[in-house]
């Protein structure tokens, strides 16, 4: 089920048409189309993103700054909430791997109907949670330029790097984890997929960013995946930033990787 709102709010240079689809669980999927503003333009290129697994989804740092960046440079932006995260329906505590998957195909069933979009102009910005989605998927392994922030390649990993270590076996046993709100089949659905493996079929441009003190996902994931995706991939850029975490929340280091995703797609698409 499609469900335009034409919910329509014009910015000095873009102009933001909300969307919503349901999941195959009926859940129902929060999604913001960012337009540029030019009246003498058509068929803007579109970049596609998926965020991590913050209970915000899209009204987050990233996702509200990025498609501004992007409009100026007149590339149109398709942000999501995942279900249970943001505004969209469902609950977080149950958001596996796969059930993120289920969610980014149903978003992708928007693509066909939006006006004004290149659909052969398409890139992809995900970040953490939101990478290992994609590339499960086995979606838009084809589409000109993905771009990957702090991509995580193992879930598991990052799930119990976000917990004191003394709280897994609690996890295990209560089926529950208060600190990061989760069921435990969160931590295990991502075992039945090899990330890395599906790595490799990406034909796509790729750019990677990812923080050297990053204390969720550690950053050699970034660099297997690096070497994944020169098996196939057109082009290939790992930029590993000096002190920065996973939220690129040290000084300017948000600002660097914006600019550096920002020329990517520019120049890419």
């Amino acid at each position: 089920m499609n469900t335009d709102q034409n919910h329509i709010r014009s910015f000095f240079n873009m102009k933001i048409i909300n969307k919503s689809i349901k999941n195959s669980f009926g859940e129902l999927l929060q999604a913001k189309l960012y337009m540029p503003n030019k009246e003498n333009f058509s068929n803007f290129p579109l970049v596609i993103m998926l965020t991590g697994d913050g209970p915000s989804g899209s009204k987050s740092l990233s996702w509200t700054k990025l498609p501004l960046m992007l409009a100026e440079k007149n590339i149109a932006s398709l942000t999501f909430d995942f279900s249970g995260l943001g505004d969209s329906e469902g609950n977080r505590k149950k958001l596996t791997l796969e059930k993120g998957i289920d969610d980014f195909k149903s978003i992708l069933k928007l693509l066909n109907t939006l006006s004004g979009i290149d659909l052969e102009r398409i890139g992809v910005l995900s970040s953490s949670f939101g990478s290992s989605v994609v590339i499960a998927s086995g979606e838009l392994r084809d589409v000109k330029a993905h771009g990957f922030k702090s991509p995580c390649a193992f879930l598991p990993e990052a799930y119990l790097n976000e917990i004191h270590p003394e709280s897994f076996s609690k996890w295990n046993e209560e089926g529950y984890c208060d600190e990061n709100g989760y069921n435990i089949e969160v931590l295990y659905n991502p075992i039945k997929y090899n990330i890395y493996s599906e790595a490799a079929h990406f034909s796509s441009s790729c750019l990677i960013t990812h923080g050297l003190n990053d204390e969720i996902v550690p950053f050699r994931q970034s660099q297997l995946l690096e070497h994944q995706f020169l098996q196939n991939s057109k082009s290939v850029e790992l930029i590993l930033l000096q002190s920065c975490d996973h939220g690129y929340s040290q000084d300017g280091k948000w600002d660097i990787m914006a600019k550096h995703f920002i020329e990517f797609f520019s120049e890419m698409l």
